[in-house]
């Protein structure tokens, strides 16, 4: 085991972590309130998360989310979700990624939403998974949901201007259907499932 400072250490880069990503869906939340999106959790950024001593893999913030809708159409809506660690969910990520994308659903006002945590790479058989490019659709037909997304690593998004070239300009175009001018303005980099599975960025 490691010794105390050690221990002291690693709690204080875990805490300096947590406040870094604060900061960038801070970011994220205003810029998409500026576009006249809304959050449709409120403040909430996680779930599936446990305080009970038998799980402390749950106890970590192994992933945050925020979904935003527009107007009155709270059945379509864009997304982060940043994702630190998968393991418990099936995907051994080797470097921590921000799926960006649009959520259409065909029953439910969107929420909270496993499916954009899903989205891009799910290994589910009932779920079809297609690329374009650097853009995955996935179509969760039992839940009757479909995801257009791309994969951000977490450490290019160091500036206010990043973000909004990266993610809020794209999901932008991908809620107004621009498909093409989405993968255009992602393809320098974004990153596929193999950069974020094996090889790291």
């Amino acid at each position: 085991m490691a010794t105390g400072k050690e221990i002291k250490g690693i709690y204080d880069m875990m805490k300096t972590i947590c406040q870094e990503t604060s900061k960038l869906m801070i970011v994220i939340n205003d810029l998409m309130e500026n576009e006249g999106f809304k959050a449709v959790s409120g403040g909430s950024v996680m779930w599936d998360r446990s305080s009970h001593f038998r799980y402390p893999e749950y106890w970590l913030p192994y992933f945050l989310q925020r979904v935003f809708a527009k107007g009155e159409n709270l059945k379509k809506g864009v997304g982060i979700n940043i994702i630190f660690d998968g393991s418990n969910h099936g995907l051994e990520n080797t470097i921590p990624f921000i799926t960006c994308g649009l959520l259409e659903s065909q029953k439910e006002k969107l929420n909270k939403s496993n499916e954009l945590y899903n989205a891009g790479w799910t290994d589910n058989d009932e779920d079809e998974k297609t690329a374009d490019g650097k853009l995955f659709n996935t179509i969760f037909s039992k839940i009757g949901v479909t995801t257009t997304t791309y994969f951000l690593p977490i450490d290019i998004l160091n500036n206010q201007e990043k973000v909004h070239q990266y993610i809020i300009k794209p999901l932008i175009c991908l809620y107004k259907g621009q498909l093409d001018e989405a993968k255009n303005m992602i393809s320098d980099i974004a990153i596929g499932l193999e950069e974020i599975v094996h090889q790291g960025f």
